[in-house]
């Protein structure tokens, strides 16, 4: 089937929203509501407008106007709390490292990776030794980085730390200066972090399984999933992407999650909700579906708009 697009302007388009019976504005004037739409994007807009079809005479564009809003706030307390997890991640996965060994640079030796790895090139920018001809002023407080790339050099820590070493693919292409792992996990996205955590093992421990079992979880693949999903999450927030009435990747459901699942389609906005409450370790807090919601609408909603809480 051929895509069919129809140019719509907004004037135009927000006339078809009142013709399908959405209720006009006790707030706003047209001019304003047109300027809104505007900055949103339509595309956007129609997204948070879908949540209503079939009821529209039933919600007025207040309603749609305040969901955007709520989710923009929304996508910032999720940030929050997806920040304070990743702190948890790194932190986690150089303790259960260094537990292991004392080599530094044990990311990057071949057998401590179940399979041929490569860190990706986003992940080492940081780390490459460029030429900058220009006078730089000193920097009041010099960065880790900064400070680690003019002290250090990867040859010397290559022969002391990886000699006879077979290693993972290096970048040759680039002046790499790779730096210990905690230096590099510091720096790296939650991505390459991610990737990083489910290949390596060391002496065949598995790091997936011994980060897992921090965070309370006993199956490494269930964990991956968590942390796929979260990725997932980060990637929408960082983006301005849409949160609120999306599917998102679905997961196995573990302990009370699985009481909770039993009233709640599991590619939910909910069901994402008690995922980042359960890698808080907050999960003692909400053992039902009844305490998720209420947790979630007491913490979330700024004022009593009856009708968008009844979304969810």
């Amino acid at each position: 089937m051929i895509y069919n697009y129809k140019s719509i302007d907004i004037p135009t388009y927000i006339n078809s929203l009142y013709k399908d019976g959405l209720v006009k504005s006790e707030k706003f004037t047209d001019e304003y509501i047109s300027e809104f739409i505007n900055q949103v994007g339509i595309f956007k807009f129609k997204g948070y407008v879908k949540a209503f079809r079939g009821r529209l005479s039933d919600y007025s564009i207040d309603d749609i106007i305040y969901l955007y809003n709520f989710d923009r706030d929304l996508s910032i307390s999720i940030f929050k709390m997806i920040a304070k997890i990743e702190i948890k991640l790194k932190t986690f996965f150089i303790e259960s490292v260094y537990k292991l060994t004392d080599n530094p640079f044990c990311y990057l030796i071949a057998n401590n990776h179940k399979k041929e790895f490569q860190l990706s090139n986003d992940s080492l920018y940081s780390w490459e030794i460029k030429e900058n001809k220009k006078q730089l002023r000193q920097e009041l407080y010099s960065h880790y980085r900064d400070y680690y790339l003019k002290k250090y050099n990867f040859k010397e820590n290559k022969k002391n730390y990886l000699e006879e070493k077979t290693l993972i693919q290096l970048d040759f292409k680039r002046d790499i200066n790779y730096p210990p792992l905690h230096y590099f996990i510091e720096s790296a996205t939650l991505g390459a972090i991610i990737n990083l955590v489910s290949n390596m093992q060391i002496n065949d421990n598995e790091l997936l399984k011994l980060v897992a079992n921090k965070f309370g979880i006993y199956n490494s693949e269930v964990f991956l999933s968590y942390l796929l999903r979260l990725k997932e999450l980060r990637n929408r927030c960082a983006h301005n992407g849409r949160l609120f009435n999306r599917n998102y990747r679905s997961m196995k459901a573990i302990g009370i999650h699985k009481k909770i699942r039993k009233k709640i389609f599991d590619h939910r906005l909910l069901d994402v909700y008690y995922t980042l409450y359960f890698l808080l370790e907050n999960k003692d807090n909400i053992n039902s579906f009844e305490k998720l919601k209420d947790e979630f609408i007491d913490k979330n909603f700024i004022n009593d708009n009856k009708k968008c809480k009844s979304l969810f």
